[in-house]
């Protein structure tokens, strides 16, 4: 009896639904394309953060990329997660690869916001603006 229950397991985790293989996918756009925004359009809105002499907006967009980050980071999290539930003849490993890598390039993004961001809290806000 037992062993008719884990085949009945086995084969319930070995369903994958075809969205389920754009999971990594988010982790590679979301992580990168977050800070590349951070940096393109926070050196953008330094004149006109001057001019109001605010820096509110800055930390608004810091907040959201960070957000971006965090959410591929999950989703990385959840495809590794669901690379465990594929059969070995589904490609479980390159699922597992992707999340892997999706996780680290969300990492790696995630530090190179904060460390554009650090800096904000240093340099003058209208040091570089004519």
């Amino acid at each position: 009896m037992p062993s008719t229950t884990n085949e009945a397991k086995r084969k319930r985790r070995a369903v994958q639904k075809g969205y389920e293989a754009l999971l990594p996918w988010t982790g590679w756009l979301l992580g990168p394309m977050a800070w590349a925004l951070h940096q393109g359009i926070g050196y953008a809105m330094i004149p006109w953060l001057c001019k109001l002499d605010t820096r509110w907006p800055y930390h608004s967009l810091t907040a959201v990329a960070l957000a971006m980050c965090v959410v591929g980071a999950l989703t990385g999290i959840r495809a590794l997660r669901k690379s465990r539930e594929i059969r070995p003849g589904r490609s479980g490993d390159r699922m597992r690869m992707m999340a892997l890598v999706s996780l680290m390039l969300c990492a790696t993004a995630l530090g190179g916001i904060a460390l554009e961001y650090v800096g904000s809290f240093w340099l003058a806000l209208c040091a570089g603006v004519i």
